[in-house]
C-alpha cells in the first residue's frame, strides 16, 4: 500500500534523486527560524512587534484569517460527501478534512502569539462573554477544531502502522491499543454525517462572524458593510476549494496516480470556479455600495490616503477581481481544457485573491482611520510595518503547515478502505 505512493524526484544526469528528504529539511529550517521568533515573543511580549494601539492587528491576524479561509473546503465537502452522499468525492473529502485541520491549527498557533497574554489562551473557554463576536468566533473555532480532529483520526489510522505492521504482532499492548483505535475509527466514521452537520454549523457561524467583526463597526467606513459576513463565507468556499483542487493534483495525480479519476478532479475545478465567480459578484456589489452609492466623504478620504501609501485600489481591481474573474471562467470550463497543470496554475490565483481580501480587509480600516470627533471627523494615517520577529513567526507557522501537509501527502493512503471503518461502510470508493 505504502509502496504505491510515488515520491517526486529530480533527474541529474542519469540518476534520479528523491527530493522529499531535502524538502523536509528545508521546511524544518524554516520552522526553527519561527521557533526563535516565538521564543522572543514569549520572552519580550508584543513590544518586539510593529503593532500599536492604533494598529493592533497586523501580519499575524492576516495569516490567521487566511488560514481559516483556506481551510474552508472541509465543511463544504463534509456536506458533499456525508449529506449529499456523492461518493466519487470521498477521497477528496478526506484531503479537505486534512486541509481544514491544518488551516485551523495554523490559525491557533498564530493567535497564541498575537494574544499578548499567550498563557491565557484558555480564558474564553472558562470565562464566557456571550455578547462578544470574538468570543463566539473563539468558541466556534475551538469546537470546530475538535470536530476536524475527530474526522481526521480515521484518515490517519488508515496507515498500515496501525493495522498491519509487523511490530504489532510482537506486543500484546500495541495490539490492544490499535484494536481500540480501529474501533474508535469505525465509530467516528459512522458519526460522519453528524460531524458534517456540526462542522457546517460551526463553520458558517464563525466565518460569518469574522466578517461581522468588521462589518458592524459603523465608525469605520471601509469596514462597515452588511454583506461582509457573506463575503467571508463565500470567499472561504472559493479559496478553500481552489486550494483543495491544487493539493488534490499533488496527492491524487502526482503521488497516487489513478486513485481519483481526472474527471472527478475536473468537477472539483468547476465547483471552485463557480464559487470564485459567485464571490467576486458579491464582492463587486459590496465595493459599489461602500465606495460608489454611499456618497460617504470619509470613505473617499480613507481610500485616497491608502492609495498614497500603498497600491490599495490596484490590489483590489487586479489582485481581488482580475485574479478571480479570469481563473473563475477558466475553471468552470475545466472539462474543455486538456491540461490539468494549466487548471492548477489558474486555481492558484483565487487563493492569492482570498489572502489579499483578508489582508486588505484587516489593515485598510486600521491604517486609514476616522477620528471619533462627531463634529469634525477627520481621517488620520497610521503606520505599520511587520518586524523581523513577526516575519520569523510567520515563516514558522507556514513551515508547520507545509511540513504537516508534506508528511500526510507522503505517508497517508487516502483510500478510505472498508475494513478500517467496520461493517456497513459504503464500498463505492473505487469510483
Amino acid at each position: 500500500m505504502e509502496n504505491s505512493i510515488q515520491v517526486p524526484t529530480i533527474t541529474i544526469g542519469q540518476r534520479k534523486f528523491n527530493i522529499f528528504p531535502l524538502w523536509v529539511v528545508f521546511l524544518l529550517v524554516g520552522f526553527l527560524i519561527g521557533v526563535e521568533g516565538m521564543i522572543t515573543v514569549l520572552r519580550d511580549g508584543l513590544s518586539v512587534t510593529g503593532l500599536s494601539n492604533q494598529v493592533a492587528w497586523g501580519l499575524w491576524i492576516a495569516i490567521d484569517l487566511s488560514a481559516i479561509a483556506l481551510g474552508g473546503s472541509a465543511f463544504v465537502f463534509g456536506v458533499i460527501v456525508y449529506l449529499l452522499r456523492i461518493e466519487r468525492f470521498k477521497r477528496i473529502g478526506m484531503l479537505a478534512v486534512l486541509l481544514g485541520f491544518l488551516g485551523y491549527s495554523t490559525a491557533g498557533m498564530v493567535l497564541l502569539f498575537d494574544l499578548g497574554q499567550p498563557f491565557r489562551f484558555w480564558h474564553p473557554i472558562v470565562y464566557w462573554q456571550p455578547h462578544s463576536l470574538l468570543w463566539e468566533i473563539t468558541m466556534c473555532v475551538v469546537l470546530y477544531l475538535s470536530v476536524l480532529l475527530a474526522e481526521l483520526l480515521p484518515i490517519v489510522l488508515e496507515h498500515p502502522l496501525f493495522h498491519s505492521h509487523p511490530i504489532l504482532e510482537k506486543s500484546k499492548f500495541l495490539q490492544l491499543a490499535t484494536d481500540f483505535l480501529q474501533k474508535l475509527s469505525g465509530w467516528l466514521h459512522k458519526a460522519g454525517p453528524f460531524l458534517a452537520v456540526v462542522g457546517l454549523t460551526l463553520s458558517l457561524l464563525h466565518q460569518a462572524s469574522l466578517g461581522a467583526t468588521y462589518g458592524v463597526l459603523s465608525g469605520r467606513g471601509l469596514w462597515f458593510s452588511q454583506s461582509a459576513p457573506i463575503i467571508f463565507v463565500v470567499s472561504a468556499v472559493a479559496g478553500g476549494t481552489c486550494l483543495l483542487f491544487v493539493t488534490s493534483i499533488i496527492v491524487f495525480r502526482v503521488m497516487r496516480p489513478g486513485l481519483v479519476q481526472d474527471k472527478v478532479l475536473r468537477e472539483l475545478a468547476q465547483i471552485a470556479g463557480y464559487a470564485t465567480l459567485l464571490c467576486i459578484y458579491i464582492r463587486i456589489w459590496d465595493w459599489a455600495v461602500t465606495n460608489y452609492y454611499s456618497f460617504d466623504l470619509e470613505v473617499a478620504l480613507q481610500t485616497e490616503l491608502l492609495n498614497k501609501v500603498a497600491p490599495y485600489a490596484t490590489s483590489f481591481w487586479i489582485g481581488q477581481i482580475l485574479f478571480a474573474v479570469i481563473p473563475g471562467i477558466v475553471l468552470i470550463s475545466a472539462k474543455r481544457i486538456k491540461s490539468i497543470r494549466v487548471l492548477a496554475l489558474f486555481a492558484l490565483m483565487p487563493i492569492v485573491c482570498t489572502i489579499l481580501t483578508r489582508w486588505n480587509y484587516n489593515l485598510s480600516g486600521l491604517i486609514a482611520q476616522i477620528t471619533y470627533d462627531p463634529f469634525t471627523p477627520t481621517v488620520i494615517l497610521n503606520n505599520y510595518s511587520p518586524t523581523q520577529t513577526e516575519w520569523q513567526v510567520a515563516i514558522g507557522v507556514i513551515s508547520y503547515w507545509l511540513i504537516a501537509f508534506s508528511l500526510a501527502a507522503r505517508f497517508l493512503p487516502f483510500k478510505g478502505e472498508d475494513h478500517l471503518h467496520g461493517p456497513g461502510h459504503d464500498a463505492a470508493a473505487a469510483d
